[in-house]
């Protein structure tokens, strides 16, 4: 039953997805007014700050954090969370360019950092709901105590606020290719968390059956 509403979950937001990548135009009056708006709140140690969560959240720097943490969980024996986070990423960055390469949406013209590629969906949005999504679960898997679920919950979702945001104030990113990076990101770390579970649930069954 859980794992059928992980799905149903899984399927409703790649749905929105889609959707917002089709109605993109939609988007336009909404884009172009908070687009207008960032640009008016830049300020120098404000840029400079979100310069640097641009730099350290990128998905290059997230996949380079995720071998890393991958080889920690390996040798900490927690081999299954390791593998995890390695296919979710990886994954990821194969979705953020396809779509990308299909769709070809322009980014904003008054963009403060030079960035490279298309616009939609953003990529530092989709892989921090993706990376810090594995995290969290892997978190609240081996120490689901109440307290850890709240904190870890609430620091997930405030570190994905702050890099959305961090995109549209830099004005590398429309508001579009933020929500549909939001939706992009939850379907993939729903399905990976999905599959994952179908596996350890079927190692389970056939271990049991050898030992018998």
């Amino acid at each position: 039953m859980h794992q059928r509403r992980i799905l149903l979950f899984s399927l409703l937001v790649l749905i929105c997805f889609f959707l917002v990548a089709v109605f993109r135009d939609s988007f336009n009056a909404l884009n172009l007014s908070i687009n207008l708006w960032s640009a008016s709140i830049n300020t120098g140690f404000f840029t400079l700050t979100a310069q640097t969560i641009s730099f350290l959240f990128d998905t290059t720097a997230l996949i380079i954090f995720s071998v890393v943490l991958a080889i920690l969980f390996f040798v900490s024996n927690y081999k299954r969370y390791s593998l995890l986070l390695l296919v979710a990423m990886a994954g990821d960055a194969l979705l953020v360019t396809l779509f990308k390469t299909i769709i070809m949406s322009p980014r904003p013209l008054n963009e403060i950092i030079f960035e490279t590629g298309y616009s939609f969906p953003s990529g530092h949005t989709t892989s921090c709901v993706v990376f810090f999504g594995v995290l969290t679960y892997a978190l609240c898997k081996q120490w689901g105590s109440a307290k850890i679920k709240a904190l870890t919950g609430g620091l997930y979702v405030s570190i994905t606020i702050v890099v959305a945001f961090d995109r549209i104030y830099l004005n590398v990113h429309w508001f579009s290719d933020i929500v549909g990076a939001v939706f992009l990101g939850a379907f993939w770390l729903t399905f990976c968390i999905l599959i994952f579970k179908q596996v350890l649930s079927s190692t389970r069954i056939h271990g049991n059956k050898s030992l018998q």
